[in-house]
């Protein structure tokens, strides 16, 4: 199955179990711009993307949200800055609805044609998706025609984007910008973890934290001189090991000669990993950083990209841990790049592409139908009402 057909099935099918419950629909008008009018059945589909963007929104802020949802727990007694998730919902499903004729007309107008195989996966995807979910959509009011049109706007959507913002598009956006937003939200780093304290709640014993400063120094200066970092790596993994087992022995009382099995054991067995690992996946000691992310914790983040240079080593502290980091050149991975190249376009241009859609929609002459999004709530689209 090719990538363009995933995409498709995948943006079908996920709000299905939003709908498993819903109630009955018509075919009443929710907004008009311009000369195209939306069905309430649109309005419904999107009720159930709004609702799943909600569970993301809070499961940001908290991933218990998620595993709520995942038991069928309604969310729509929450909020989201401030608003109703119900709200949130209704909102959300207006502007896209809205947003499902700007882009409508912004294909026309950019003289794009679907070809062949977009019709094709289009096709696919909603016979797919009809086979196995016709009941559920039905009984919330969603037509197969309304899935096609979804599909189709899904298709769309990507080419009015790629018009603009992909290399030779409108934009005028070259490969090498997209090269720089990957250099400037993540990075490729190897580093070795040196803990001094369990938790940042804990007294800080200020003579084992220099302990600790000084054996990552220690490894500082034999990376500089010229030992690799998955060397060291092996080598800190094998005392780490081999202390667990000290302290595994002291706890259970065993006897000197099987603590010395369990050590050569222990040593046998991550030397036999790491060489697995090596033959098996060559970039098993990197980790790939976003500048939004928090692991291992946000400070390490913050450090990464505000003090490791590409080709350094660098000491670096949060509250618990010393690390020696070693910042690679994340270009040198053709692999990543090549795998995520569309994840970084479309981040890279996602807010000149919303206010692109807002500014041609402000053109246009907009009519809301207040009544029927008054009928078509967000606990009626649940099915709890």
């Amino acid at each position: 199955m090719n990538k363009l057909l995933r995409k498709m099935l995948v943006i079908l099918t996920i709000f299905a179990v939003v709908f498993s419950m819903t109630g009955c629909g018509d075919t009443s008008w929710i907004v008009k711009v311009d000369d195209v009018t939306v069905n309430a059945g649109m309005y419904i589909y999107y009720q159930g993307a709004g609702y799943t963007a909600a569970v993301y929104e809070l499961s940001e802020e908290d991933s218990t949200y998620y595993y709520y949802y995942l038991f069928g727990y309604s969310l729509l007694d929450e909020t989201i800055d401030g608003q109703s998730v119900s709200d949130y919902m209704s909102d959300y499903a207006v502007d896209m609805c809205k947003q499902y004729v700007v882009i409508s007309k912004l294909f026309e107008e950019l003289g794009l044609e679907l070809t062949e195989t977009e019709l094709a996966n289009i096709e696919t995807s909603v016979a797919n998706t009809w086979e196995s979910y016709s009941d559920t959509y039905e009984a919330a009011g969603i037509s197969e025609e309304t899935v096609e049109k979804v599909a189709i706007i899904t298709m769309m959507e990507e080419d009015v984007f790629n018009a603009y913002y992909e290399v030779g598009g409108l934009n005028g956006t070259t490969e090498d910008d997209i090269k720089d937003y990957l250099e400037e939200n993540y990075a490729r780093v190897k580093y070795i973890t040196f803990e001094f304290s369990e938790s940042a709640d804990d007294a800080i014993d200020e003579d084992y934290k220099a302990e600790m400063l000084e054996i990552a120094n220690s490894y500082l200066e034999r990376a500089e001189a010229g030992e690799s970092m998955d060397d060291l790596i092996a080598e800190y993994d094998e005392i780490l090991a081999a202390a667990e087992a000290e302290e595994e022995e002291d706890s259970e009382d065993e006897t000197e000669e099987e603590v010395e099995e369990t050590e050569e054991e222990e040593t046998e067995e991550v030397e036999v990993e790491d060489e697995e690992e090596e033959e098996e996946d060559p970039y098993a000691n990197e980790s790939i950083i976003s500048i939004e992310g928090d692991s291992p914790s946000e400070k390490f983040v913050n450090y990464v990209f505000t003090v490791c240079s590409v080709g350094e080593y660098t000491v670096i502290q949060d509250d618990t841990c010393f690390y020696l980091v070693e910042r690679l050149d994340i270009l040198e991975r053709d692999d990543l790049y090549e795998a995520n190249r569309d994840d970084y376009l479309e981040a890279l241009f996602d807010d000149a592409y919303t206010t692109l859609i807002n500014e041609k929609l402000a053109t246009y002459e907009v009519e809301v139908n207040d009544k029927a999004i008054k009928r078509y709530t967000a606990e009626r689209a649940l099915g709890i009402d």
